[in-house]
């Protein structure tokens, strides 16, 4: 599962990643219009889903990370280097 007790330690760094995010592409989080912030459907994980469902939604989107939502809530980010950890701590036990 990846849900939020996976990445727990980003928790109160989701949004301020986020707005660093789109200030590197020239968007103002604070500032920006709802069609700044459109980039067509948005891509997604359950909180649910387990690691097999976010790597192939990575890799048929072509995406390094991929924000978890519970309840239609953002309650993180899952990226590359999370997946590599699970992985790790699974091939551990």
């Amino acid at each position: 599962m990846v849900g939020a007790s996976s990445w727990t330690d980003r928790d109160s760094d989701t949004l301020q990643w986020l707005a660093r995010l789109l200030r590197e592409e020239g968007v103002d989080l604070m500032d920006a219009t709802s069609s700044e912030l459109e980039r067509g459907t948005p891509v997604y994980v359950d909180g649910d889903a387990d690691i097999l469902e976010v790597q192939r939604l990575m890799a048929q989107n072509h995406i390094r990370s991929l924000p978890v939502l519970e309840r239609s809530r953002l309650v993180g980010v899952v990226d590359l280097v999370h997946l590599a950890l699970m992985e790790h701590d699974e091939a551990g036990s």
